[in-house]
């Protein structure tokens, strides 16, 4: 073989070994990035994620564009927890469940429910509220005067300093909370749509995203919510 000759093969073969080296890298890119997604829609999905308040209904505890930590790996509800719900999640079930019905079903898989969403009303798609729990399973809620009672005791409320009153002339109190669901407020209660309307009623454990634990934003503000 001749000098040219090898010199041609040598040139090709670092070609080679370059091609398979980039291919390599770009591919060592792609996975990283793949598990990276996979990872921040198991960490958003399970364990905590962030949002932004909409709105005023939590004033003066939170205002709005406060931006908060939501908690949800094995979160249980309790008494005075700020929560993030799905206000349209029993709209939401209902819908499933007509479509089951027409359909001859007992009830719609998770993969029935993935495919159904895509045509879904926009009026059933999640809709998050922050509120406040008030009231738990099994405790009667009443107002009276102005105030909050649960199981006949008034409710000490130091994030609120106003009147609480009927919202909706179609509920009626005293009310028991039924087992799996939660009663909620908003502290600003002139200004909230929560579990004293007929629309929002009482909030199942499974409409709950999580419980706010600390707000983010805006940086003067920033620390636990409570």
């Amino acid at each position: 073989m001749s000098e040219h000759e090898e010199v041609t093969e040598t040139i090709t073969e670092e070609k080679k070994n370059t091609k398979k080296s980039i291919g390599k890298e770009i591919w060592e890119w792609v996975y990283t990035l793949a598990i990276a997604i996979i990872v921040a829609m198991l960490i958003k999905g399970f364990l905590f994620d962030i949002v932004r308040v909409d709105g005023s209904s939590m004033f003066p505890t939170l205002v709005n564009n406060d931006r908060l930590i939501v908690t949800k790996l094995g979160y249980k509800p309790h008494q005075g927890d700020i929560i993030i719900l799905d206000s349209e999640y029993k709209n939401r079930e209902e819908y499933y469940h007509r479509l089951a019905v027409s359909e001859d079903k007992d009830g719609l898989s998770f993969i029935d429910k993935l495919l159904a969403s895509r045509n879904m009303p926009d009026n059933l798609k999640k809709k998050y509220y922050v509120k406040r729990i008030i009231a738990m399973p099994g405790q009667t809620i009443d107002l009276a005067d102005g105030n909050v009672y649960v199981d006949g005791v008034q409710l000490d409320e130091p994030y609120y300093d106003g009147t609480t009153s009927s919202i909706d002339p179609t509920v009626e109190y005293p009310i028991t909370v039924e087992e799996g669901c939660v009663f909620v407020m908003g502290d600003n209660r002139n200004h909230s749509k929560d579990s004293r309307s007929s629309e929002l009623g009482q909030v199942p454990y499974e409409a709950i995203l999580g419980k706010s634990q600390i707000r983010l934003w805006p940086l003067t503000e920033i620390g636990r919510t409570k």
